[in-house]
């Protein structure tokens, strides 16, 4: 799938996710610019996909299939610019990052 179509599908999954509730809210603290929490937020992912390779999300023109374990270092290269994402390859399963430090996922309801 390109860039395009992976952007497509997920603004279109994304509507159907019913977001895991972490306390009183889906999101998670995993920090933002110097205190991002790379082992936390690599857990997370870790836990939440059982795929070797998930997609990638930013914006129609650089989002792609990559190896789990690039996942983290992705997300740090941009989140300063972009809220970047997590898809399985169904996109049965979404992460979202967000650039003030959260993260929340969650799964899509059928």
């Amino acid at each position: 799938m390109d860039s395009k179509n992976i952007y497509i599908s997920y603004q279109h999954y994304s509507n159907e996710i019913e977001w895991e509730m972490h306390e009183d809210s889906e999101w998670i603290y995993v920090g933002a610019d110097d205190e991002f929490k790379k082992e936390k937020a690599t857990e997370l992912i870790d836990s939440f996909f059982e795929e070797s390779a998930i997609y990638f999300i930013t914006d129609r023109r650089n989002s792609a299939l990559i190896e789990k374990n690039t996942a983290i270092s992705k997300i740090m290269e941009a989140i300063e610019e972009f809220d970047p994402a997590l898809a399985n390859a169904d996109f049965s399963k979404i992460m979202e990052f967000d650039k003030i430090g959260v993260v929340r996922k969650g799964k899509r309801i059928n």
